[in-house]
């Protein structure tokens, strides 16, 4: 585009070249600072043209790619003469907030814990989670009361280690960035997926 308008100037200067030497010389200084204003303005709008698109284009892809960590699974695992079957999901939203859901349940499924997630933290293959019964069939569980526990997603296939998962625990006065955490139990059916 900067050739185009050299060349334009070059061949007008050269058509006009009669005409200017006509002009005197106060006239012609100012036809050329008029000429020099309006090539850096054009240089100028170019140069903010190319920057704003680099701009939408850089917030549109901050926004296309939304996806925050997650964490998501469902499965089963062995504790105290017990099989406590699980599931959940955490995503984070484009805003960075947490939002998700999880159940519990063992005894034939006569005990039923159901919660929210709404903080997440990730680490590596390690998602720690936190939120509040939302209903619950255990008086000792009672709806509002915070619940945190932790999933480590260790791959896929017959050849990786098997996913782990803690007990699902109370948690007065801890989320997800605070909770210190129980020890792992191996998941016996199931998959754990935790995306960074």
């Amino acid at each position: 585009m900067i050739l185009m308008i050299l060349k334009l100037i070059m061949h007008q200067s050269s058509l006009t070249l009669t005409k200017l030497k006509i002009m005197k010389t106060k006239k012609l200084s100012f036809y050329l600072l008029a000429l020099a204003a309006g090539f850096v303005l054009i240089l100028g709008s170019c140069n903010k043209e190319t920057n704003l698109t680099e701009d939408v284009n850089s917030s549109q892809g901050s926004l296309k790619s939304g996806k925050g960590p997650s964490a998501n699974g469902q499965g089963s695992i062995f504790y105290n003469d017990n099989t406590r079957h699980f599931a959940f999901h955490a995503n984070t939203k484009p805003n960075g907030s947490t939002e998700g859901s999880g159940v519990l349940t063992y005894n034939g499924a006569e005990i039923q814990i159901k919660f929210n997630i709404d903080c997440l933290s990730v680490a590596a293959n390690i998602a720690t989670m936190s939120g509040n019964v939302t209903s619950s069939t255990l008086d000792t569980w009672p709806v509002g009361t915070p619940v945190a526990f932790r999933v480590a997603d260790n791959g896929e296939g017959s050849g990786s280690n098997p996913d782990q998962i803690t007990l699902l625990q109370q948690s007065p006065g801890y989320d997800c960035l605070t909770w210190p955490g129980l020890p792992f139990n191996d998941v016996e059916s199931g998959n754990i997926q935790v995306k960074p």
